[in-house]
């Protein structure tokens, strides 16, 4: 029953990261429809930034007040209705408005997924159950893509939007129905102010700033790199960049058993140096033979963070402080990694190029493992 219970999170946290990782690929036609720059076009990143944000901040208070449960349910039902509207979306501003709501929907799933997983299994499977869980991201980043590139032979790019509702609508009812609410019994309060107090949280949320830019940061402007400045075919480019990202799915599965075996802290700084140093290799390649290569290795290896990320919070947290010391350091990341990122990167491109801005955020995220000196071992 466990596993289970753990196969419909996973669905779930599929389906809500999907909402956010199908923008992307179709990117570069919305920017030709709307007729708006590359910096316009990654601004709706920043906009689903800021609602994701603001739900990822709120998530301690809600949940605390209805529970774990009926705090990932109001996030579907935020989602189901936006998915739903955007076919209504026919202008920048609209864009905008519906790419916030989207984030605000999908922020309120992570902060209660976690202690109900931690809820569900004991401690020493959390890495793994975690992991597992996670692919969940990875697989939406292999997945969407693909599903781009044959939706859109058949479709109009709107319609994706309504046949992601439609599911959503189906996993959410199977959720109510299954999944228990660890938050039943009365929680002590924890204030954020005894949250941003910690050092090892400030440590956690700017690590996230750097994984979140280095993974879905760049992903985001990937297909605007590839077809904008590569000259490469959007089908071609969206079928590159789905399958760079095979590897990630299993990269995400191995760290949190070998975070279970090595510890937190060791893996995170293997993870990110590895990170930051093929970012750099990424934004140098010479040839396109290499540049896909490096996309690969990137790819594969950013994923690796977040698993052990999230198993970093469960462990230094008790079960009260999990939901605010998880959403508020992943809200940093969100505004920063997510948000800034996809904005700054395209600003870039609009004055040199995609490959300036690429370069120097790999730069940023190897020096980020100066902070883990300041984690205790985990």
């Amino acid at each position: 029953m466990k596993y289970f219970l753990l196969f419909l999170l996973w669905s779930l946290w599929f389906l809500n990261f999907s909402t956010r990782t199908i923008l992307s690929p179709i990117l570069p036609v919305i920017e030709d429809e709307l007729f708006i720059s590359h910096a316009f076009a990654g601004s709706l990143f920043s906009f689903l930034a800021c609602g994701y944000a603001c739900t990822l901040l709120l998530s301690g208070p809600i949940a605390s007040r209805i529970g774990h449960k009926k705090s990932i349910a109001l996030g579907f039902i935020i989602l189901i209705v936006t998915l739903f509207s955007m076919k209504y979306a026919t202008n920048y501003f609209s864009m905008c408005v519906t790419s916030f709501f989207i984030g605000m929907g999908s922020g309120l799933y992570m902060p209660s997924a976690i202690p109900t997983l931690t809820g569900i299994f004991k401690q020493n499977n959390w890495g793994k159950a975690i992991a597992i869980h996670d692919t969940g991201a990875s697989f939406s980043i292999l997945f969407i893509p693909l599903l781009t590139v044959l939706g859109l032979r058949f479709c109009y790019w709107r319609t994706l939007f309504l046949l992601l509702s439609a599911v959503c609508v189906v996993m959410t009812a199977c959720f109510w129905k299954f999944i228990p609410d660890h938050s039943s019994t009365k929680e002590e309060k924890v204030r954020f102010s005894h949250i941003f107090r910690r050092r090892d949280f400030w440590v956690i949320a700017v690590l996230w700033i750097f994984a979140a830019a280095s993974n879905l940061g760049i992903y985001n402007v990937i297909p605007l790199f590839l077809v904008k400045e590569k000259g490469i075919a959007l089908e071609t480019a969206n079928t590159i960049f789905g399958f760079s990202r095979v590897g990630g799915f299993f990269v995400a599965l191995l760290a949190g058993v070998l975070s279970d075996k090595y510890g937190v802290k060791k893996l995170l700084y293997v993870v990110l140096l590895a990170t930051g140093i093929s970012t750099m290799g990424m934004a140098i390649a010479g040839s396109f033979p290499m540049l896909v290569v490096m996309l690969v290795v990137q790819a594969t290896i950013c994923t690796g963070f977040f698993p052990v990320g999230l198993l970093a919070a469960s462990k230094l947290t008790s079960f009260h402080e999990r939901t605010i010391f998880t959403g508020t350091s992943i809200a940093g990341g969100v505004i920063a990694g997510l948000g800034l990122t996809p904005f700054l990167l395209g600003a870039v491109a609009d004055v040199w190029n995609f490959q300036t801005g690429i370069f120097f955020l790999g730069v940023l995220t190897t020096l980020s493992c100066i902070l883990l000196r300041y984690l205790p071992n985990i």
